[in-house]
């Protein structure tokens, strides 16, 4: 058995141990998540001393992703067993063994660009001073109704300034997927079934609700083809279930502040409401909102 060295774990360890065990990650991608951090990392070169100091004493494993990124393969960062016990304790009941092991190649566009959008969705959520919250990671939520059985790429809760709360799913799509099929196999269509089915059960006041952001990765095109067919199978085309958008559209622009998702009926829409980032105005003694009139500095 390999000599492990000792580490002097800290709150910028904890956070980043507690960052891989979200989802698979790279320095970059590490690095920019890192502006959420209490303490960010200047530069990349301080962030891969510190994860070798963490591998070397058996915190974490890397391998090496068979896609390229800014010109070659860049390795990826997982949490190993010790890891995942210095988080959640030496008693913690481990996740399945892939959670620990090395990404099937097939699997390495997938992961990669979930992890983009992982990044970007916490570090543009942060400058609006919303916090995500209770991460769920891939396939560890299972939906199920109506005969249908979902397992989507992530889940979470984001938390405004003000504690107002919105949930949220995730279906990464890569274009491999059929979008309509005859048969009972897996499909876009047959995912929109299921969370149309699973959403009915709630109502529209109900805090358990969410919605289901649809994220391309290859086709802007595709966003279009999955809202129209969400539009046709949808049991109650009033609601809003379904938002989507491509990755590059989102990597370009700051989803809580430009309306780059788009809904079955076409509308554009930011990722929480607006009037939820809206700051607290001045209230009378009545509780009644002051209009603050713009003064004029000329006699």
């Amino acid at each position: 058995m390999p000599k492990r060295n000792r580490a002097n774990i800290g709150p910028r360890d904890i956070e980043l141990l507690m960052a891989l065990d979200r989802c698979p990650l790279t320095v970059g991608q590490l690095c920019r998540l890192s502006l959420s951090f209490a303490a960010p990392f200047n530069d990349e070169s301080n962030l891969r001393r510190r994860l070798r100091a963490l591998a070397n004493a058996g915190l974490l494993k890397s391998w090496r992703y068979s896609i390229a990124s800014e010109g070659q393969s860049p390795k990826y960062f997982k949490l190993s067993r010790d890891g995942y016990r210095m988080l959640y304790g030496f008693d913690a009941v481990l996740p399945r063994r892939r959670y620990f092991e090395e990404i099937r190649p097939g699997h390495h566009h997938h992961t990669f660009c979930l992890a983009e959008l992982v990044v970007r969705l916490i570090t543009t959520g942060q400058r609006e001073g919303t916090r995500v919250r209770h991460f769920a990671r891939e396939n560890s939520v299972k939906l199920v109704a109506n005969g249908f059985t979902l397992f989507p790429d992530c889940a979470f809760q984001l938390v405004t300034r003000d504690g107002q709360e919105f949930n949220f799913v995730v279906e990464l799509d890569n274009g491999t997927e059929r979008i309509r099929t005859a048969k009972d196999v897996e499909s876009i269509e047959r995912k929109l079934r299921g969370y149309d089915a699973h959403q009915s059960q709630f109502a529209s006041s109900d805090r358990q609700r969410y919605l289901v952001l649809f994220v391309t990765t290859r086709s802007s095109e595709r966003t279009k083809r999955i809202l129209d067919l969400a539009a046709l199978v949808m049991q109650n085309p009033q609601r809003t279930v379904f938002l989507a958008c491509d990755l590059p559209t989102l990597d370009q622009h700051d989803p809580f502040e430009k309306p780059v998702f788009v809904d079955h009926r076409g509308l554009k829409r930011t990722l929480l409401p607006i009037t939820s980032r809206r700051p607290p105005q001045p209230v009378d003694s009545r509780g009644e909102e002051i209009k603050c009139e713009a003064i004029s500095l000329r006699g």
